[in-house]
């Protein structure tokens, strides 16, 4: 089998290592940042920066097999794009050369016009429907993950259900700090989050950020939380994005119809770190998860 990858080893390999992942991402039409790669990974946020060439060498990779085979995979778009900056949600200039644009080309272009550019480039790479033809094709499999399973982690999930409300000290300092300190966890709030906010569901927030235009919930999982609570963390995530969405759809129709306009989001903040692999599950679920967030 022809190795399509050149360039050093690190790179060589951890490009081989990113596409099964980024085909995971694509298929459930999901992006990441280079810190949330390295986290998944590497295990360390330090890598994000060395994995831009690793990225590179993966989009040079597919543009040699894209060469040597064009009938068989048709146009192959540049999956690596979908790893963007944290603050822009794009992926470096640099990077955009895998589209045909120049760096003094994209360094000219207004804000909205690179959004619009990658924007474009992530619906190609979501509509690529051959990502597995060309794993096969670079040797690789597609990506699994390690998750505890669920018959192990339900009855232990139950004992968590069945204690009295409150979990416990360390929570709560943590709790109380990101609701005053929203900042630490990236969210841009002038003044401090509610705690226990009641849902029409009966469930209750650990804390919202909610005004006319954003709604932010944050579930917060304290630094000892055991893997079965970090996991029913991930599932109360998902389970609050659409019980947002949906008080927001029933408020709206009591005539405050601006809150139709808002796109809850939902952070799950852990004390501790969270394993690479439920990372990863957690961000193909369209969770937001800030982990070994500290109070100093």
């Amino acid at each position: 089998m022809h190795d399509y990858f050149a360039g050093s080893t690190w790179s060589k390999t951890y490009g081989k290592k990113a596409l099964p992942i980024l085909v995971n991402l694509a298929e459930n039409h999901k992006s990441t940042s280079y810190t949330e790669l390295a986290i998944v990974m590497l295990k360390d946020r330090k890598y994000a920066h060395p994995l831009m060439s690793a990225l590179g060498r993966l989009g040079h990779a597919l543009e040699s097999l894209n060469a040597a085979e064009p009938k068989k995979f048709g146009k192959i778009p540049p999956i690596q794009l979908l790893v963007c900056n944290e603050s822009t949600g794009r992926p470096g200039n640099l990077a955009l050369n895998f589209l045909g644009l120049k760096k003094s080309e994209t360094d000219k272009m207004s804000k909205a016009l690179l959004d619009t550019v990658v924007l474009r480039a992530h619906q190609s790479v979501f509509a690529y429907q051959h990502w597995h033809y060309v794993l096969n094709a670079l040797g690789l499999k597609p990506a699994t993950l390690e998750l505890p399973p669920p018959e192990t982690l339900l009855p232990k999930i139950g004992e968590l259900e069945g204690k009295p409300k409150g979990e416990g000290e360390e929570h709560e300092k943590l709790k109380l700090y990101l609701a005053r300190n929203p900042q630490v966890i990236g969210i841009d709030w002038a003044g401090n989050g509610d705690t226990e906010r009641l849902l029409l569901s009966g469930d209750r927030l650990d804390i919202s950020f909610q005004d006319d235009e954003r709604w932010i919930a944050v579930e917060v999982k304290g630094k000892n939380s055991p893997i079965a609570d970090l996991v029913r963390g991930i599932f109360q995530c998902i389970k609050y994005k659409v019980t947002l969405e949906s008080q927001l759809r029933y408020e709206a129709l009591e005539g405050r119809v601006h809150l139709k306009r808002i796109v809850p989001r939902v952070i799950l903040a852990c004390g501790g770190s969270l394993p690479s692999d439920l990372l990863a599950f957690a961000r193909s679920q369209d969770v937001e998860v800030r982990s070994a967030v500290s109070m100093s």
